[in-house]
């Protein structure tokens, strides 16, 4: 099952280049680079482009789909490094291969990296052949290409910008760039404790095992006194279990988070725009709208530590898929 990275690496046959580049290499090895297969569209580009079309170019592919916090994560020094290094002979496509259903519709598509501010060429491989075609495994994952179209250096997830960085200025024949000009890009998040929740049957749940969780739809019940676990979640109303959400079915549903971060990031959509009230530890309460599905910040802080969020609506219809921390 795909998976989403963050501050993890698998490293493809490490051996040591000139340049300080790295070879990349499975036990499966191909004696070709793949090329963008199957793909649904593009976006940003007037025309499809290949592998074999940008020889003599410096390429950094990057797989990632638009609500994954662990791609969001690494676009402000991408973006960067488009607007900085495309000049140089640097070109940067990402392959947007959906984890839910609704990524692969392209208006969503389009409204997310439109609101990101994504300028380079987006690929969609709703059907997952590039994907497949490239033996990739998570989002985000990076593959630099030299100007002869072959792989030089892999990554897998987060915490790899300066490395990823510096093998771009090598391949572009660029000085090296100090510390101070460019510092590290990655979030620390050394600190989070707790792992991604998901809240369809495709994954094991977190649900509080009191509850009972079930598929389909069935009531819950907040326990009169205290909330979750550490790392666990409870319900209250009526909700449908499907394999990707859960989907309120009644008038009015709340939902308690038990978890160690900083920050939670919510995969949500709703049938209709849906008001949620949100509060944080007993504090005062906020209110987010949601509508089209994708990902919403529901806590920005920076206050690690163990923190119990409870999130109420009132109109049925909202889908919840998952939630990742910071």
């Amino acid at each position: 099952m795909p998976n989403r990275r963050s501050l993890l690496s698998y490293l493809l046959g490490p051996a040591a280049l000139t340049g300080g580049l790295l070879a990349a290499n499975r036990s499966s090895a191909r004696s070709a680079t793949p090329e963008l297969v199957g793909i649904d569209g593009w976006l940003n580009t007037d025309a499809p482009l290949t592998i074999a079309g940008l020889r003599r170019k410096v390429v950094l592919v990057e797989f990632g789909t638009y609500t994954c916090i662990n791609w969001r994560r690494t676009l402000p020094y991408v973006n960067r490094w488009h607007s900085e290094y495309g000049p140089q002979g640097l070109q940067i496509i990402m392959v947007h291969t959906p984890e839910f259903g609704f990524e692969r519709t392209r208006p969503y598509v389009e409204s997310a990296i439109g609101e990101l501010g994504v300028r380079y060429p987006i690929a969609q491989d709703n059907e997952y052949q590039t994907w497949r075609a490239w033996d990739n495994r998570a989002w985000p994952s990076f593959y630099l290409l030299d100007q002869d179209g072959q792989v030089r250096l892999v990554r897998e997830g987060e915490g790899y910008s300066q490395e990823i960085e510096g093998a771009i200025r090598s391949l572009l024949v660029l000085a090296r760039a100090g510390a101070r000009e460019h510092p590290a890009d990655d979030a620390d998040l050394s600190r989070v404790g707790t792992p991604e929740i998901y809240f369809g049957s495709a994954h094991p749940t977190l649900q509080d095992r009191a509850q009972s969780a079930r598929q389909g739809e069935a009531a819950y019940a907040f326990a009169q006194r205290g909330g979750p676990k550490l790392n666990e979640y409870q319900l209250d109303g009526s909700w449908a279990r499907g394999e990707e959400a859960l989907v309120l079915r009644s008038p009015h549903g709340r939902v308690r988070v038990r978890f160690s971060a900083a920050k939670l990031h919510l995969v949500a959509g709703a049938s209709q725009p849906a008001p949620l009230r949100v509060s944080v530890d007993g504090g005062e309460e906020r209110t987010i709208n949601v509508s089209m599905p994708t990902l919403y910040t529901l806590l920005d802080g920076d206050g690690y530590g163990e923190h119990l969020l409870e999130l109420e609506c009132a109109i049925p219809g909202l889908s919840l898929f998952s939630a990742t921390f910071g």
